[in-house]
């Protein structure tokens, strides 16, 4: 089967047309009209339909779509690995985080010594939501990901691996980092610095705020990114509250104080997730065996 011939497919039903397609891959539109037909000719299968202006799957259309995401994942795998060997590289990992890990301290302990003992590993981060990561590795865009344990896709292999905990933190001039205890009630006076609200795990965010006691929106500047948001609290303009794992607790918050909140803490549990038939290489297994380390008392 001619994989250039799918990669067209894709692209059509991707880009909702062949016009849009053929832009995006730089052809006559004609050309792409011409693989589609060729590529259903070879199959003996319709494989798509137009309907009001817009592309439909056929039911053979829609099993050729999900094989031929696998295939060109796969060939695109491939040509990296072969790329990786012929510049010196031992291999690569492409690792989905919790955006919970977009902090200084996760470079510090978990990055940058796996790397030292890791010399030619490739690695690819990417941060995001927990549940998007973790389909992600489903779809074979990311090897393994490292997040936050909810509601995530049910074929997900999830190995817990251990607690973070809810920090609320702020700019040391911040009215309240210079008190010996601070109640939930007076950090919602003060106002936090918040991820849009409107995202795919406010609910989730919600939740655990109120298990701290924090009900309402006490949000006084909401924020798309969790870097930003320490360059904001970092500026005094609110408290933020981020998730801190054991290792995150002893070393530099970006110069933010970690508030000693009254009453108990709020946990979540962090893990890996891979794909259950996945044969991990030997990259990837060298990085969950660090995480693993790293994850013990």
């Amino acid at each position: 089967m001619d994989l250039f011939r799918l990669r067209v497919f894709v692209a059509v039903v991707d880009r909702n047309g062949y016009s849009a397609a053929a832009r995006e891959m730089h052809l006559a539109q004609s050309t792409v009209s011409h693989h589609v037909a060729e590529l259903e000719r070879e199959l003996g299968s319709q494989l798509l339909q137009y309907k009001g202006r817009t592309v439909h799957l056929t039911t053979a259309g829609e099993d050729v779509y999900q094989t031929a995401l696998v295939m060109l994942t796969e060939q695109d795998r491939l040509v990296r690995a072969l790329g990786d060997l012929e510049q010196g590289r031992r291999g690569r990992v492409r690792l989905g985080l919790s955006m919970a890990f977009e902090q200084r301290h996760f470079l510090q302990r978990v990055i940058v010594p796996f790397c030292r003992s890791n010399r030619g590993t490739m690695l690819s981060l990417r941060f995001g939501h927990s549940r998007r990561e973790a389909q992600a590795v489903l779809d074979r865009e990311l090897d393994l990901a490292y997040v936050i344990r909810w509601h995530l896709p049910t074929e997900a292999r999830f190995e817990a691996l251990h607690q973070a905990e809810l920090a609320f933190l702020a700019a040391p001039d911040h009215p309240l980092s210079g008190e010996s205890s601070v109640t939930v009630e007076q950090i919602g006076e003060a106002g936090l610095i918040t991820a849009p609200l409107t995202g795919a795990e406010s609910g989730y965010f919600r939740e655990i705020l109120r298990g701290r006691g924090l009900t309402g929106d006490h949000s006084v500047l909401e924020i798309d990114g969790q870097q930003a948001r320490f360059f904001a609290a970092a500026t005094g303009l609110g408290v933020m509250a981020t998730f801190l794992p054991r290792y995150g607790r002893e070393i530099d918050l970006d110069g933010l104080a970690v508030l000693p909140v009254e009453g108990p803490s709020a946990q979540v549990e962090l893990g890996l997730v891979r794909r259950r038939e996945a044969a991990p290489s030997t990259s990837v297994e060298a990085l969950a065996a660090w995480l693993r380390k790293l994850a013990q008392p």
